[in-house]
């Protein structure tokens, strides 16, 4: 039953990124590596959130948090990726486990990841934050 909550809270990989697809293009612009930016976040449609449209501020998040995002967020855009030709029902179910594991595997509740991944098109300064650590993230990996 817990799975299935992650499940129905993950819904689709469009949900996560629901306000990530101009963070990932932002980033993109900023960071000139293409390797470092996968384009599945651009590609997915963003259906709209089902349930809850709780969001935050910046000021509610903090800096742990961020860190845990944008780990989970790297890890969330590789499985899109790498699952984006799924077709059948389970392969999508698969995809969806496999990220709330990423996501709680960083120390986030997948509903946290959530509220937050709503929040970034409300608030400019989440989303730099967000942005920023990415960009560290992606420059320590190099």
């Amino acid at each position: 039953m817990k799975m299935k909550t992650y499940t129905r809270a993950l819904v689709c990989a469009g949900t996560l990124t629901f306000g990530l697809a101009q963070l990932a293009q932002a980033q993109a612009t900023q960071t000139p590596s293409p390797s470092s930016q996968p384009q599945a976040a651009q590609q997915q449609p963003a259906p709209a959130a089902a349930g809850a449209k709780e969001t935050v501020t910046s000021a509610d998040v903090t800096d742990q948090e961020i860190e845990q995002f944008a780990k989970s967020y790297q890890d969330v855009q590789k499985i899109q990726k790498d699952s984006q030709a799924a077709q059948d029902e389970q392969a999508k179910k698969d995809a969806n486990n496999k990220m709330a594991e990423a996501v709680q595997s960083h120390g986030m509740k997948v509903e946290r990841f959530n509220t937050i991944a709503r929040s970034l098109d409300s608030d400019a300064t989440l989303k730099q934050r967000i942005q920023q650590k990415l960009q560290e993230l992606s420059q320590a990996a190099q």
